[in-house]
């Protein structure tokens, strides 16, 4: 028993001396791997600072070599999968490296690495030309397969061996955390290991001990069998707790389960593949394709790399509707009824990831480009019905359709046209006629012929329409009188071309509206027809006798008008078609009002060119036998004038020199009035032609010496109707003196001929004579000396140019008188002069109210005032009035005086100032009767003197 327990001490000693043995081994085993630990971690910081340092500057090379990949232009981005595309999922885990107790150097390396390989993948990637390998697209998730069968569940491991107790601490204070005991002797595979001994317990402190750390995890082993139960030892003091054995190895793992039924395959998703890409390569280089208008091709830019391209289309010379957009669209753009604007060079552009080409397709054609010009006469040309209106033009040819004929020249009227059938539609209805699209990056010109009713309320509309179908409105045309009337319009430029539409609308009656001989031209229209219009109207041109004259005439028109001169005031016909008119060494015969007419088409304007030649004509008839420009005229007289010097043959009449020099030496013209000439026989000596319209000076002297003198007269006689207006008339003696004679001569209507026109008296004492005759261009200023009284003492001053008229106007009679008039209470009783002279009055007893009587004054000259000077009575209980008119040779008549009812039985005096006259006159004296016989007016003492009264 002693033995036995002596033997239990000793064994119990020697565990707890093997226990204290492990338990130093192991925690200078945990001491010595702290220490590592802590090494490794002061170590590893420094490296990872830079790992950090050098993952953030990758970090700004990926992004800023992505932002290259943006700016390349490519037209489709490649995602591609790489190491590093969980690059982020990874930097989170590298935030726990300072926890790790893994090997820095290598984590470190691998982020290096990483970054790299995605730095490289990103610089292949923006590097043109370049071939790489990259990761599909990936797919769209598949469905999920169905679930497979458990796999066999595995044996469960053997636990490992329970390690010894730790010694009992002495009571007391708590002491300090035992040695883990060492781990138990792994038992044999599939048997319980030995139970181990008990730990020797510890001397029980004071107070309880502290835990003791916790053992280190056995070794992992399969489980072995429980091994038998050792002995139970003293119990020792409670030691602190023991180290936790090492834990055991995991149990074998289970077979592997069979595998679950594949699932099904998921929609359009594709897996991820790796394929060599290049940019695009065309099936077919650059090519050309030959095309006639209104044929439908197809361009086609397929190519043949991976990965797809994205195709750009665009038309180099930007005409046409498709050029009107740059677009991405298909390998393949569809052209449908080719225009002439389609026509040119297109480009496409494939471009992927890796790089961009191009490809030219040139469309050229044969056809004529001009499709828009036509005359109708084989047919529509290029022009085509439209498919958005109420009915179509037809080609026509006249006969029962209006017009009758057509516009086409060398057709003579029986051509082809196209109109609207007006019959077959209704008020507002429209034809539409359409063009193809044609190029109008240039002005171009539409120019045609149209033909509408002006009744019908038709209009005929010229449109264009653009790519983007808008519709613009160029003309609207209503009426073209009765016949083909031109258009012009130009066309908007548009660098995509243009389409023209011809719109006709019926009006409101059966009219049809039709077209012909249209043309297009490359240039800008001149502008639209307009109505010939003179700029210069109604100037007067002076020039002197030869010069050269250029008469112009500024016109404008649409076409240009023709031009054309006439002097319709010529004897004979006049009639030039120049522009200018010219005229070399003018004289007064050409002198005178032109017209010019400008005409074309749309009509006429015209205007009235004075042309004013300066020339003085003196003739003297002494230096040459010749008359000078004066001539005798046959068959209008029966006598001559001649040619003389000193006296005339008859005595008592005649000059007895000639006025120029006043001697036999000169010469003048006269009247022989001697047997055979017969009484009233005339003379008549003309003048060159005169133009109408503007006055002339004529000056000349004359001698009218003879008891029976006849009569002179100056006349101007129209060139053409013949007619004669007499201009200055002197009758009777004027005694043995030359006298001179100043009047202006203007004449209307025609050219017209000066004559002096001499008239033979009842006897051979009546020899007329002149001399100096001048003609000169504008009015005269010529003052010719009036002084002319008449007192009624001899005569009613006939020989002075006074005399009455009675004619059925004038009915009543002036009558010479001294004394009373017969009729009682009224009348003067004497005259004014003496008292016992003579005056003159207008016998009203046996007349009838209102009937008059006249008595006039000689010819006054023009261009100077003159001094009216007369007495006048008008006494009697009905007195009528007095009225005195001014009567100008070619003016109209003016009263300058006028006074009516009784004055009472006196001579009254009137004074009155006649202004200058542009034309010779005469002052008439007019008496109107009263109620009865007690009206008699009565006139004495009248004078006419130069210049204004005073």
């Amino acid at each position: 028993m002693v033995d036995d327990t002596v033997r239990d001490n000793v064994q119990t000693t020697g565990l707890r001396e093997r226990s204290l043995c492990l338990s130093s081994v192991v925690l200078i085993f945990v001491i010595i791997n702290t220490v590592v630990f802590l090494a490794l971690i002061i170590y590893q910081f420094p490296q990872l600072g830079d790992v950090e340092r050098k993952l953030l500057d990758k970090r700004r090379n990926i992004e800023a070599l992505r932002g290259s990949c943006r700016n390349n232009e490519f037209s489709k981005q490649i995602t591609f999968p790489q190491p590093t595309d969980k690059l982020q999922d990874f930097n989170h885990k590298y935030t726990g490296l300072s926890r790790k107790t893994r090997q820095t150097v290598s984590i470190a390396a691998f982020v290096q690495d990483s970054v790299h390989a995605q730095e490289q993948v990103l610089l292949q990637r923006c590097s043109r030309n370049t071939m790489i390998c990259i990761k599909g697209q990936k797919g769209e998730l598949g469905l999920r397969g169905r679930k497979g069968n458990t796999g066999t569940t595995g044996t469960k491991g053997r636990a490992g061996y329970k390690g010894d107790d730790g010694v009992g601490g002495t009571p007391g204070e708590k002491g300090k955390q035992g040695i883990i005991g060492e781990k138990g002797v792994l038992g044999p595979r599939n048997m319980n290991g030995v139970k181990g001994n008990t730990g020797v317990a510890g001397t029980k402190g004071v107070a309880a001990g502290k835990t003791g750390r916790k053992g280190e995890t056995g070794i992992d082993s399969v489980r072995g069998f429980s091994g038998e139960k050792g002995q139970t030892g003293p119990k020792g003091r409670q030691g602190s707790k023991g180290v936790k054995g090492v834990k055991g190895d995991l149990g074998l793992a289970g077979e592997k389960g069979v595998n679950g039924t594949t699932g099904d395959i998921g929609s359009s998703r594709n897996e991820t593949t790796c394929e060599c890409i290049d940019k695009p390569i065309f099936h077919e280089n650059n090519t050309s394709m030959r095309v006639h208008y209104g044929d439908n091709i197809t361009l086609d830019c397929s190519t043949t790399t991976r990965p797809e391209a994205t195709i750009t289309w665009t038309k180099t010379d930007s005409n046409g509707c498709f050029a009107n957009f740059s677009k991405t669209s298909g390998y393949k753009i569809d052209l449908d009824t080719i225009q002439p604007v389609d026509v040119g060079t297109y480009r496409c552009v494939a471009g992927n990831v890796v790089g961009n080409s191009a490809k030219t397709i040139t469309l050229t054609t044969s056809d004529n480009s001009d499709v828009i010009s036509c005359d109708f006469e084989s047919g529509f040309c290029d022009w085509s019905q439209s498919k958005s209106d109420d009915t179509d033009f037809h080609r026509s040819r006249g006969h029962r359709r209006t017009p009758t004929f057509d516009h086409t020249p060398g057709k003579g009227g029986k051509g082809y046209y196209v109109n609207i059938d007006s019959t077959s539609m209704t008020t507002g209805q429209i034809g539409r006629l359409e063009s193809f699209f044609v190029p109008t990056k240039e002005r171009h010109c539409l120019t045609f012929w149209y033909y509408i009713d002006g009744a019908s309320s038709a209009v005929l509309r010229v449109k264009t329409r653009s790519c983007s179908m808008d519709e613009t409105t160029l003309l609207n045309l209503r009426r073209s009188g009765t016949g083909w009337m031109q258009a012009r319009v130009n066309i908007p430029m548009d660098v995509h071309g243009r389409k023209i539409v011809f719109e006709a609308e019926r009006g409101n009656s059966t009219s049809d509206v039709a077209i012909d001989d249209v043309s297009f031209h490359n240039k800008e229209c001149s502008p639209a027809d307009k109505k010939p219009e003179i700029l210069n109207k109604n100037q007067t041109i002076i020039a002197r006798k030869g010069e050269r004259v250029v008469l112009l005439c500024n016109a404008t028109g649409i076409p240009f008008p023709n031009i054309t001169w006439v002097k319709e005031s010529a004897c004979s016909g006049f009639g030039r078609n120049v522009q200018p008119l010219v005229i070399s060494n003018v004289t007064q015969n050409e002198a005178g009002t032109y017209k010019c007419i400008a005409t074309n088409h749309l009509g006429r304007d015209e205007t009235h060119i004075k042309l004013v030649v300066n020339e003085t004509h003196t003739c003297t008839f002494d230096t040459t036998k010749e008359l000078c420009d004066w001539q005798n005229v046959a068959a209008v007289d029966q006598r001559d004038w001649m040619r003389q010097r000193g006296t005339t043959p008859s005595s008592n009449t005649g000059p007895s020199s000639d006025h120029s020099l006043g001697s036999n030496a000169g010469y003048y013209m006269y009247l022989e009035s001697s047997t055979p000439t017969n009484v009233n026989d005339t003379a008549v000596l003309q003048y060159k032609t005169l133009p109408t319209g503007q006055p002339f000076c004529l000056k000349f002297w004359y001698h009218m010496y003879g008891s029976t003198m006849g009569s002179l007269r100056v006349l101007a006689k129209d060139c053409v109707t013949k007619s004669r207006r007499e201009l200055w008339k002197m009758t009777g003696d004027k005694g043995n003196a030359w006298k001179e004679a100043c009047l202006t001569v203007e004449q209307h209507g025609h050219d017209y001929y000066l004559q002096f026109e001499a008239m033979r008296g009842s006897g051979y004492h009546s020899d007329i004579g002149i001399d100096d005759i001048v003609v000169r261009t504008g009015s005269c200023f010529c003052r010719q000396l009036v002084n002319i009284h008449c007192d009624f003492a001899k005569d009613m001053c006939e020989g002075q140019g006074f005399a009455a008229q009675y004619t059925s106007e004038y009915v009543l009679r002036w009558i010479r008188k001294s004394g009373t008039t017969p009729s009682v209470d009224t009348g003067p009783d004497s005259d004014h002069t003496t008292g016992s002279g003579y005056y003159i009055f207008v016998e009203t007893s046996g007349g009838t109210s209102d009937t008059k009587g006249s008595f006039q004054s000689p010819e006054l000259p023009i261009g100077q005032e003159a001094c009216l000077n007369f007495w006048y009575s008008m006494y009697g209980a009905d007195m009528g009035a007095l009225d005195v008119i001014v009567e100008p040779m070619g003016g109209s008549d003016f009263n300058i005086f006028h006074e009516s009812g009784d004055h009472g039985n006196r001579w009254l005096e009137a004074k009155l100032t006649i202004p200058k006259q542009t034309h010779p006159y005469k002052i008439d004296f007019q008496a109107t009767r009263g109620a009865s016989f007690h009206g008699d007016v009565s006139l004495d003492d009248i004078s006419i003197k130069d210049g204004p009264c005073s």
